[in-house]
């Protein structure tokens, strides 16, 4: 047997015959693609052989998304997590499947200056408290890579900045 194939014993999904006890089963990585807008983000997977009926998406209640699946013809599976950003609403994930690629919406929360900041520090508070964990989660600043995280600076000096010249102006006027 090859040694890439791990032996597992699962029980039958939708009335599909289960693998015998000696069955290959692959663990893939799907393409991805994450996406930052102006007020969602969008997260791709590539997954092609896949029906809707192979993958579960959830959102627990500390805001991890969570996509897995597992193609019966072949034994092919995967498993994706993902830490949103605290400026997310996860509630509101919405997702669209054409066939090839799980296309997942993920509303921003409308956020002041201050918060967004916030937030930011707590997305690195996390990140820190995760690998010092040794978990796999991604967070949405490694998805993005190298690009993510300078926007995110960016962005976040960028607030800062706004509220602090609205707070000097402010003191000033009055």
């Amino acid at each position: 047997m090859d040694s890439s194939c791990k032996t597992q014993q699962r029980a039958a999904k939708g009335g599909a015959a289960a693998p015998a006890p000696d069955a290959c089963v692959a663990d893939i990585d799907p393409k991805l693609e994450c996406l930052d807008g102006a007020t969602t983000y969008i997260i791709r997977l590539t997954l092609p052989g896949f029906k809707k009926e192979d993958f579960k998406v959830q959102v627990d209640s500390g805001g991890r998304l969570t996509v897995r699946g597992e193609r019966p013809a072949g034994y092919v599976r995967f498993h994706k997590a993902f830490q949103l950003p605290p400026t997310a609403y996860p509630d509101g994930v919405a997702g669209r499947f054409d066939g090839t690629v799980l296309s997942l919406t993920v509303p921003k929360q409308p956020a002041s200056g201050r918060d967004m900041v916030v937030a930011r520090l707590a997305e690195v508070k996390e990140c820190a408290a995760a690998r010092a964990a040794g978990e796999g989660t991604t967070t949405w600043a490694e998805a993005l890579g190298g690009k993510g995280q300078m926007v995110a600076a960016a962005v976040a000096g960028f607030a800062l900045g706004a509220f602090l010249a609205h707070r000097l102006l402010s003191v000033t006027n009055t």
